[in-house]
């Protein structure tokens, strides 16, 4: 998984279990460092705790508590890029970060002998993504808000843009040692032929494009649907696994959820990458790349959610959330030529 202090980092993060704080010290964490008085509710997540707030007010607020692997200056970056996207489009819906009763952007909290850093986020209101009926419509929105992002965190420079994560598709090649975790031989033979062409062909030139600080998880958990307006885009949640990274790679992340699982595999993608498109203009190259990165995005989640839920069953059922549909979209998409799939992309891209 990489070398030296990235591959020791990468590891505990991967191997270290989620905080597991009651409500009731949720609740007193509110209050005594940000001045919310509130129930709690817990919330699934991946290798973090996440509560929401229910404030004596009416207010509701996310508090996140973070894995003790975590270093401060991830949680830094993430809590100064949302103020750099407020500060450059405050239209884009994305959380704000509430301080603490001191005026800091985080709490830092002991608990069982381990030390957790503490934010509040503002809640934003909507109906979960993947609960809402998808359209081309909806798809070229998820688009253009992707891309909207994208420029608004343009020049965004911070000391933590390259955390050691898990889900950082640059070190893709890495993951290599999680194949004995896919059970099937025939997906896993898939999976391992992706990586290898993704070493051998893409990585290459991914290292020439056009970088800068991503989002990197558009995934349907993460987009909010505006209740009474099925097919507007109300929030976009979520900001831990940010990194600097290709720009391309963020489409690619977002376009892998966009897939089908029948027929034809880019129709229900292509929608969302014209979106972004008409946005923020996509380069030669890119186009080439993208479905190969779509492909690596795919592998990705198959490899970590399967080795972390053997990890930690507790959890089995949230981390491979996404399985059955990523290798049902990854085997779809393998016949795909590279070639036939750029020249589809370049088609949808052409204005009309």
């Amino acid at each position: 998984m990489g070398t030296g202090a990235s591959k020791t980092s990468i590891q505990e993060i991967l191997t270290t279990a989620p905080p597991a704080f009651s409500d009731a010290e949720a609740a007193s964490i509110a209050a005594d460092h940000f001045g919310i008085h509130a129930g709690t509710a817990s919330l699934v997540s991946e290798r973090d705790q996440n509560f929401v707030l229910l404030a004596d007010n009416g207010q509701r607020y996310s508090l996140k508590i973070s894995n003790h692997a975590e270093q401060l200056q991830c949680i830094d970056f993430q809590n100064q890029a949302l103020l750099h996207i407020a500060k450059r489009d405050a239209s884009i819906p994305v959380p704000r970060v509430i301080p603490t009763l001191e005026g800091q952007l985080h709490a830092g909290v002991e608990h069982e002998g381990k030390r957790h850093f503490v934010r509040v986020l503002s809640w934003l209101d909507g109906s979960i993504l993947h609960k809402a009926t998808s359209s081309p419509g909806l798809a070229t929105r998820l688009g253009r808000f992707l891309a909207r992002l994208g420029i608004a965190l343009q020049g965004f420079e911070h000391p933590g843009s390259k955390p050691p994560l898990l889900w950082d598709m640059k070190q893709a090649g890495s993951l290599a040692e999680l194949l004995i975790y896919i059970e099937e031989p025939g997906l896993r033979q898939m999976i391992a032929r992706t990586l290898d062409r993704f070493v051998l062909q893409v990585k290459p030139v991914l290292d020439t494009l056009r970088a800068q600080v991503i989002h990197n998880d558009m995934n349907p958990g993460n987009v909010l649907i505006d209740k009474g307006q099925p097919d507007q885009i109300s929030g976009l949640i979520d900001f831990g696994d940010m990194t600097r990274s290709p720009l391309i790679i963020d489409l690619a992340v977002a376009a892998s959820y966009q897939l089908s699982s029948v027929g034809d595999p880019l129709a229900g993608a292509l929608p969302m990458i014209a979106g972004y498109q008409s946005i923020q203009p996509l380069q030669d190259t890119e186009m080439e790349l993208l479905t190969d990165l779509i492909r690596t995005r795919l592998i990705t989640s198959l490899l970590i959610g399967s080795y972390r839920s053997i990890l930690f069953p507790e959890n089995r059922e949230y981390l491979l959330i996404s399985h059955q549909s990523a290798k049902k979209f990854l085997v779809n998409l393998n016949p795909l030529a590279a070639d036939e799939a750029a020249e589809r992309i370049r088609q949808a891209c052409l204005p009309d």
